[in-house]
C-alpha cells in the first residue's frame, strides 16, 4: 500500500519466460497476517494449449508458511542452468540488480525491499554498496527541499595525500610531529582562496572536515520557466561517494585489490532511482568527463571514482517524465532545471576539492621554504641573494679545503721519504749509535709533522662537514625556487587562453580597419560612376547603407582601440565626468533592444581629473558595466525585472557603480576579485572579468571594494572604484 506502480505495458512479466520453465508467486498481504495467497504454472504447458484460458494454473489461499509479509517469486526449471554457477556469475547477478534497484536501500529505508536466494544461499544486495562506502575519501550529501537546494560534504585525511612519493612522507611526518590540527588551521586560516563556506573540524568518526554550501532554485542563472513560474522539479536528495583506485587503498573489507577494483568499475556513476527503481540516464550524465582532461592538476569529481544516487519519487517529481523505454528523461524545462540543480553540485564539489588539494600543496610548500630559512613572502630577489652568499662561501671553504690537501700530501710525503731512507740505513746496518740516534729524533719530528697533519685534518673534515650543510642549504632553497617556478608555470598557462583572446581582438581590430577602409573607397567610387546610369536612387540608397555600416562599425572600433598594446601606455588628462558620459552614450547604443541602460549621476560640483591611459580606463569599466549587463539581461528575461538600470556615480576621488539587479551571492562575496571565479553557467565566463579590473587598478595604485550595502534582495551590490592614486594636480 501506498507504493507507486512502476511499469504500464505489461510486459515485464514475460520477462521469467526467458530465465525458467516454472514459476510461483506467493505473496502475504499486511492486512491479513494469517493468510497468504498462491500462484504457480508452467510456460512449458503454454505449447501443448489451444487457449490461453486452457493453461493450468494453480492457486490457493492457505494458512501463513513464513514470517514475514510480502511477496516471494520462485523461479524453478532454470533453462540455463550453467549461467548461475559459480561465483562470478553470483556478482554478476548481484552487478545487474544492483543498477535495476537502488543499492542504497539501506540508506533510504526503502518501503520495497528486495531479498535475493540462489540455491539456498542469501544474496546481500546492499552490502556491496556498503563496503564501497566505507572505502570512500570524500562523501557528499546534498537535498532540494522544493526551494533551496543543500549540499555537504566531507572529507577524510586520506584524501590529502598528495601524488609525489616526497610529498607524501613529509605530510606523514608533519602530522606524525603536529597532529591534524596544524593542517587544519593552515586551511582555515591561510589558504583562503576559493575555501567553500561552513568550513570546520568534522565531528564525524574517521572524518577530517566538513564543508557545505545552499542556494535557492531562484538565485540560478538561466533558470527554466514555465507559464512565468519556475519549473520546479520537486524535492530530491542523493548522497555521492569519491573512491580511489590508486595502489596505495587500503580496505580490510576487500581481500584484493582487484576485486575491489572491479567492484568499483562495476557500480561507478551517479544513478538516479525513482522510488528504488533504476532510471538509465547513462554512465556520465552529468558531464563529469567533460570536465576532467586528465591533467594531474585536475582535483573534480571523475566519471570512474564516484558511486552515488539521486533518490526521487513518483508523488514528488511527477514533472520529472521519463521516455516511454525508461532509457532517460523527456528534456522539458522541469528536467532543465533538475540537471541546473545537480550541475551546482558538481562545480561545488570541483571548487571544494581544488580547495582542499592545492591547500595542502600549500601547506607543504610554505613549510619547505620555512625549513630552508625562507619566509613565503620573501620574493625571489631576496633567495636568490642568499644563494649567491651561500655559493661565495662555499668557494672559500673550497679553497680552504685544497690548501689544507696540498699541505697534507707535502707532509705525507716527506714522512714517507724519511721513514724510507732510515728503514734502508739501518737494514744495512752501517750506522753508529750515534747516527742512529740521530735518526730516531729524525723520524720523531717527521711523526710529530704527522700528528700535526692529523690535527689539521680533523679541521679539513670539520670544514667539509660544514660547507655540505651550506650545500644542503642551497639544495633546499633551490628547491624552493623550483617549486615556487611550477606555480608560476600553473598560473600562466591559465591565463593562456584569456591572453589569446586578447591578441585576437588586436588582430581583428587591425584587420577591419583594413575592410572598412577598402569598402569605404569602394563604395565612393561605385557611387560615382552609377549617379548617371539605370536604378541610381536604389543603388546610392544601398551604398549610404554601407557608408552608415561602415561608420558604426569605425565607431565601435574607436572604443576598442585605446585598449590596444601599442597604445596601452599613453597617459592623458582625462575629465571622468565627460568620460563616463560618453562611455554611457556608447553602451546605450549597443543596449537598445536589451531592455538595459547606463545612468551617470554627478555627485559632487567639480568631478574630477585623472592622468591615465584612456583605453586602461575604459576596459575598467567596460568589465564592470558588461559584467552587470549580463546578469540584468538575465534577470530581465527571468521576468524578476521590467528594465534594467546601471548607475555610475561621480564623487570625488570615486566613483559608484551599482545595478537594480539581484546583486552579488553571498557565496562569492570574499573571492570575488580573485582569478576564475564566476556563478555564471558553463561556457558564460571565465570569471576573469572584476579579477582584471583590480589588476588594472592597483597598477594605477588605485583599488575597488564591494561595499557593504545591501539592496532589497539582502545582497551587496554597490562596487567602489578609488581614483585617489591616479588624481591629476
Amino acid at each position: 500500500m501506498g507504493r507507486t506502480p512502476i511499469g504500464d505495458k505489461g510486459l515485464g512479466r514475460l520477462g521469467s519466460q526467458r530465465l525458467a520453465r516454472n514459476v510461483e508467486l506467493v505473496t502475504r498481504p499486511v492486512s491479513e497476517p494469517a493468510t497468504e495467497y498462491y500462484v504457480g504454472f508452467s510456460w512449458a504447458d503454454f505449447r501443448d494449449t489451444a487457449s490461453l484460458g486452457g493453461v493450468p494454473v494453480r492457486s490457493e489461499q492457505r494458512p501463513v508458511t513464513g514470517h514475514q509479509h510480502g511477496t516471494k517469486l520462485i523461479l524453478s526449471g532454470l533453462c540455463e542452468p550453467d549461467t548461475w554457477q559459480g561465483e562470478a556469475a553470483l556478482q554478476e547477478l548481484q552487478r545487474r540488480l544492483s543498477e535495476m534497484i537502488s543499492p542504497f536501500q539501506e540508506q533510504e529505508a526503502s518501503k520495497f525491499r528486495v531479498h535475493l536466494e540462489v540455491d539456498g544461499k542469501q544474496i546481500a544486495l546492499t552490502e556491496i554498496a556498503q563496503r564501497l562506502r566505507d572505502t570512500a575519501l570524500l562523501r557528499y550529501i546534498f537535498e532540494f527541499d522544493g526551494k533551496v537546494f543543500h549540499i555537504s560534504g566531507r572529507a577524510r585525511l586520506t584524501y590529502f595525500q598528495p601524488n609525489r612519493k616526497d610529498d607524501r612522507r613529509l605530510l606523514r611526518s608533519l602530522i606524525r610531529r603536529n597532529g591534524e590540527t596544524a593542517l587544519f588551521e593552515f586551511l582555515a586560516t591561510k589558504a583562503k582562496k576559493n575555501r567553500p563556506p561552513h568550513f570546520k573540524l568534522s565531528d564525524q568518526p574517521g572524518w577530517f572536515v566538513e564543508f557545505g554550501t545552499q542556494r535557492a532554485l531562484d538565485d540560478f542563472d538561466g533558470v527554466r520557466r514555465v507559464a512565468n513560474s519556475v519549473a520546479n522539479p520537486g524535492p530530491f536528495h542523493g548522497e555521492v561517494d569519491a573512491v580511489s583506485l590508486s595502489s596505495e587503498m587500503d580496505s580490510d573489507a576487500f581481500h584484493r585489490r582487484s576485486d575491489y577494483r572491479r567492484l568499483v568499475q562495476s557500480l561507478a556513476g551517479i544513478r538516479v532511482y525513482r522510488d528504488g527503481f533504476g532510471i538509465r540516464v547513462g554512465t556520465d550524465w552529468l558531464g563529469l568527463g567533460k570536465q576532467w582532461t586528465g591533467g594531474r592538476s585536475y582535483y573534480g569529481l571523475r566519471p570512474g571514482n564516484v558511486l552515488g544516487y539521486v533518490a526521487i519519487s513518483a508523488k514528488s517529481n511527477a514533472a520529472l517524465t521519463e521516455t516511454t523505454s525508461r532509457e532517460g528523461f523527456q528534456d522539458t524545462a522541469h528536467y532543465q532545471n533538475f540537471v541546473a540543480l545537480l550541475s551546482e553540485f558538481v562545480r561545488f564539489a570541483g571548487n571544494a576539492q581544488e580547495y582542499l588539494r592545492r591547500g595542502v600543496l600549500q601547506f607543504l610548500k610554505e613549510h619547505r621554504e620555512r625549513n630552508a630559512g625562507v619566509e613565503p613572502e620573501d620574493p625571489h630577489s631576496k633567495i636568490t641573494e642568499r644563494i649567491d652568499k651561500i655559493a661565495d662561501r662555499l668557494t672559500i671553504d673550497w679553497r680552504r679545503i685544497q690548501g689544507h690537501l696540498r699541505s697534507l700530501r707535502t707532509v705525507a710525503a716527506k714522512a714517507s721519504r724519511s721513514i724510507r731512507q732510515a728503514s734502508t740505513e739501518l737494514d744495512e746496518k752501517t750506522v753508529g749509535s750515534d747516527t742512529a740516534s740521530d735518526l730516531l729524533a729524525a723520524l720523531e719530528r717527521q711523526l710529530q709533522l704527522v700528528s700535526n697533519a692529523a690535527t689539521d685534518t680533523k679541521n679539513v673534515l670539520d670544514q667539509i662537514s660544514s660547507a655540505r650543510d651550506r650545500a644542503s642549504d642551497l639544495k633546499s632553497m633551490r628547491k624552493v625556487l623550483d617549486r615556487r617556478w611550477e606555480t608560476l608555470n600553473d598560473e600562466v598557462s591559465a591565463l593562456y587562453e584569456s591572453v589569446s583572446l586578447g591578441l585576437t581582438a588586436e588582430a581583428l581590430s587591425h584587420e577591419i580597419h583594413n575592410i572598412a577602409d577598402r569598402l569605404a573607397k569602394r563604395s565612393s567610387a561605385l557611387l560615382g560612376q552609377l549617379k548617371t546610369g539605370a536604378r541610381k536612387a536604389q543603388i546610392i540608397t544601398y551604398v549610404e547603407h554601407v557608408q552608415s555600416s561602415i561608420a558604426a562599425m569605425r565607431k565601435q572600433l574607436a572604443h576598442l582601440t585605446p585598449s590596444l598594446r601599442y597604445l596601452r601606455e599613453r597617459r592623458e588628462r582625462i575629465d571622468v565626468l565627460a568620460w563616463a558620459n560618453d562611455l554611457a552614450v556608447f553602451h546605450n547604443e549597443h543596449f537598445d533592444k536589451k531592455g538595459v541602460r547606463v545612468v551617470v549621476v554627478q555627485g559632487d560640483t567639480n568631478g574630477f581629473v585623472v592622468n591615465m591611459n584612456r583605453g586602461k580606463l575604459t576596459q575598467i569599466l567596460d568589465n564592470l558595466i558588461l559584467n552587470a549587463e549580463y546578469w540584468l539581461r538575465e534577470a530581465v528575461s527571468a521576468e524578476l525585472l521590467i528594465s534594467g538600470e546601471i548607475t555610475i556615480t561621480v564623487e570625488t576621488p570615486f566613483l559608484y557603480v551599482k545595478d537594480n539587479g539581484k546583486g552579488v551571492e553571498e557565496s562569492v562575496e570574499q573571492s570575488l576579485f580573485d582569478p576564475f571565479v564566476t556563478t555564471k553557467r558553463i561556457g558564460e565566463g571565465r570569471g576573469l572579468g572584476l579579477f582584471v579590473v583590480r589588476q588594472l587598478l592597483d597598477s594605477e595604485s588605485c583599488g575597488i571594494t564591494l561595499l557593504h550595502d545591501r539592496n532589497a534582495y539582502g545582497r551587496r551590490y554597490v562596487f567602489e572604484l578609488d581614483f585617489s592614486g591616479a588624481i591629476s594636480g
